[in-house]
């Protein structure tokens, strides 16, 4: 289903660039505040054999820093298929076009914030934040994210298995 979304690049483009103008992707790019026009993405991309690196390279040039550019622009090229199926799925369970796009960018939303490395202090352990943390840990974040999240669906599953008995 992803590469069907992505096979239709008209609009595979116009949810990257909704979800890359999102205002929860310009506040993780610190609140930059610029807008790229889905059509000057879509034309970047519209010419060149290698489309990712037109957009990277068109996004540069107008003064995204690139730490900023790769973090937005991974989370919205990965997400625009979700996005999409996730819409698709809404409409055909009976949802009107606007409750199953935000229901989808909620998803999306939940999805991202659990897979990408982020400095929230809710998905941040106590050894992270601490002076050591910092300097051993910092770059094991979305690692320890995930083993996290693997460790609360284990007790849930545990819990649940007990209630059930």
């Amino acid at each position: 289903k992803a590469g069907l979304a992505f096979a239709n690049q008209p609009q595979y483009w116009k949810d990257f660039a909704m979800i890359f103008n999102s205002d929860k992707l310009k506040q993780r790019r610190g609140g930059l505040k610029s807008d790229v026009q889905e059509s000057e993405i879509a034309n970047a991309a519209k010419n060149s054999k290698d489309k990712a690196q037109a957009i990277i390279s068109y996004m540069l040039k107008i003064g995204f820093t690139p730490t900023q550019l790769a973090d937005s622009f991974a989370i919205s090229l990965g997400g625009a298929s979700l996005y999409r199926n996730r819409v698709n799925t809404y409409k055909k369970q009976g949802l009107d076009q606007k409750d199953a796009e935000y229901k989808a960018f909620a998803d999306f939303s939940k999805l991202s914030d659990e897979a990408q490395q982020s400095g929230d202090p809710a998905l941040v352990s106590q050894q992270q934040r601490s002076i050591a943390g910092r300097l051993v840990l910092s770059f094991q974040n979305t690692t320890m994210q995930y083993t996290r999240l693997m460790k609360k669906a284990a007790q849930e599953e545990v819990t649940k298995t007990m209630y059930l008995k």
